[in-house]
């Protein structure tokens, strides 16, 4: 019964010390209005068609390499590409300093939409992506 005991209060203390630390992992955040750090905790992922769509990657521990790629891909269930076609991609040169980078994008069309940020020297493995709706 000790033994139970004591293993189970070793289990909370390292969920408690582990579990509920901040993550530094890049992330994206989308907004119909501007980003502020106000609007950073708001989570927003259904818009409107043709309406501007505000994205913000957040990178809490800087960017490893300063070349980046954004991707915006559309999920069709008549692609032979998993189900997804992509609609934009864009290269970028973050500085690595920057804990930030900001844009805005404009969708045509509805559907299910995925906006992935690669690194240019790691094209296969998204560090951060983010699925949104268009109606």
């Amino acid at each position: 019964m000790k033994k139970i005991l004591s293993v189970f209060i070793i289990t909370v203390l390292i969920v408690i010390c582990c579990g509920f630390k901040k993550s530094s992992k890049p992330y994206i955040v989308l907004s119909s209005g501007t980003i502020t750090a106000e609007t950073l905790q708001r989570i927003e992922r259904i818009f409107v068609v043709k309406q501007r769509i505000n994205y913000a990657l957040i990178i809490p521990e800087g960017i490893k390499y300063s070349g980046v790629r954004m991707q915006i891909s559309k999920q069709d269930d008549k692609t032979s590409n998993w189900g997804f076609s992509v609609i934009a991609t864009k290269d970028l040169y973050i500085d690595m300093y920057e804990k930030y980078y900001t844009d805005y994008i404009y969708i045509q069309k509805p559907g299910h939409y995925i906006i992935q940020f690669f690194y240019l020297n790691k094209k296969n493995y998204p560090f951060a992506h983010k699925e949104f709706l268009v109606k």
